[in-house]
């Protein structure tokens, strides 16, 4: 199965996933710094020009604040940040890595970069980074993910993990004085979803992710299936994995997607969906990352909200590798990313872009009195986490084309168990397939 551990403290606040880790928006480019030389070092001051590319532009501001600050210590140093939405980001990557056309620094989901490793397109980390990943600052969970085939690659950089997100006037409307949990989600949604006169959805009660690009679908079910003990795939003995979704707590999963949508019509297709839904109040409550709190004091200021703790968490990770193979621009690449890791400066992340460092030896605590909603995201939880096999991204990705078409748009699911748990064999099938195919799956 996705990797799992019961873990406290500042890693359950933490995770791309990738597929989790899914909010895009239109490509910016920022340069800081002159022109450079390239192939000269940034150890003897030469000039190094750098590059970073990222899937994520709401980290635009974090990287061009390092960049001119490390610029400060290191002058000769000039480093440009572009971005684009998560999936054109990943086909970028797919297409210049092979001819070494990539920038030097990509934040990657390791479970992405599994497949750039094992073709050596991707640095090996120096020694000092490698001491710093293994110096008890991050999670057993997390330094795994930054070693494959007994050396190591890449330096964590950030995660992403959910959390119930609530509107506490609606909460105080509907008479519930408590937040909601993973164990009252459909009553939750039944007693906030409000409809108009002629019996319309205008608000939902639970806002569930019912569509959506690449694997953030099938991330979201994923995340709700956790709650159960589920995953998407089980590892039954090393390197070898089974579909673990076809199963009680699956369909029981699904049943709750059936039943919001098709039952109790607690949410619908055509109404908004996710933040823009929570931050409109067109939806009481839904789950999503930390950088909803980031997001929301731009677009939602005055938006009266908390966010409540999940029993388990699906970590999206991103480690920063280097890909180049130039010396100099290599040596800068790491020592750039030295810099952006130091305490102080991964702290800053998390206020400029949401997102959350996966350390625990951050003091958050000036953070909370501004922002107590991150406090959900650090309580003891179990954490699940993508499995270190390439073809994981596939089956994900599958799995959320199969729920998004089918799974939550077929009414007649309705009290049906045996038709939703046909559907999950049947889509269980194609990710043994999937497994058996690259080699992995446990027969």
């Amino acid at each position: 199965m996705a990797s799992k551990k019961l873990v406290s403290g500042g890693l359950a606040g933490m995770l791309v996933l990738t597929a989790m880790l899914s909010a895009c928006s239109s490509s910016s480019n920022t340069s800081t710094g002159g022109a450079a030389q390239p192939g000269t070092s940034a150890a003897d001051g030469k000039a190094v020009s750098l590059s970073i590319w990222t899937g994520w532009p709401e980290l635009d501001p974090f990287f061009k604040k390092m960049a001119d600050d490390y610029k400060k210590t290191k002058p000769n140093v000039s480093i440009e940040i572009s971005s684009f939405p998560l999936r054109d980001y990943e086909k970028k990557v797919a297409a210049a890595l092979p001819s070494k056309s990539a920038a030097d620094i990509l934040p990657l989901n390791p479970n992405l970069a599994l497949r750039y490793i094992e073709g050596k397109m991707l640095q090996t980390t120096p020694d000092d980074l490698v001491k710093q990943n293994n110096s008890g600052i991050h999670q057993k969970l997390i330094v795994d993910t930054t070693v494959v085939g007994g050396k190591s690659y890449g330096v964590p950089s950030f995660m992403g993990s959910g959390a119930i997100y609530y509107n506490k006037d609606m909460l105080k409307e509907a008479g519930l004085t408590e937040p909601p949990t993973v164990d009252n989600l459909l009553d939750y949604a039944q007693k906030l979803a409000k409809r108009d006169a002629s019996g319309n959805l205008e608000r939902a009660g639970m806002s569930l992710r019912l569509s959506g690009g690449g694997s953030g679908t099938g991330e979201k079910f994923w995340n709700i299936l956790a709650q159960r003990g589920g995953s998407i795939v089980k590892e039954v003995s090393p390197g070898k994995f089974k579909a673990d979704y076809n199963t009680e707590a699956g369909y029981q999963t699904l049943k709750l997607y059936v039943d919001m949508v098709h039952k109790f019509k607690t949410d619908d297709p055509k109404v908004k969906h996710d933040t823009e839904a929570f931050q409109t109040k067109a939806a009481a409550f839904y789950i999503r990352e930390s950088n909803v709190i980031a997001d929301t004091k731009k677009k939602a200021p005055d938006l009266n909200y908390d966010a409540a703790p999940l029993k388990a968490n699906v970590i999206s990770l991103i480690n920063y590798y280097v890909s180049s193979t130039d010396k100099a621009k290599a040596d800068a690449a790491w020592d750039f990313i030295r810099f952006v890791t130091k305490p102080e400066n991964h702290k800053q992340m998390v206020a400029m872009s949401g997102w959350l460092p996966p350390r625990d030896d951050l003091d958050l605590n000036d953070l909370y009195k501004e922002y107590p909603q991150y406090k959900a995201f650090f309580t003891k939880q179990e954490l699940q986490m993508y499995p270190a096999i390439a073809e994981f991204d596939e089956i994900l990705t599958k799995f959320a084309d199969r729920i998004a078409t089918k799974g939550f748009t077929d009414p007649s699911f309705v009290d049906n168990p045996d038709k939703m748990k046909a559907f999950l064999n049947e889509a269980a099938k194609e990710t043994n397939d999937i497994l058996k195919k690259a080699g992995h799956l446990a027969e």
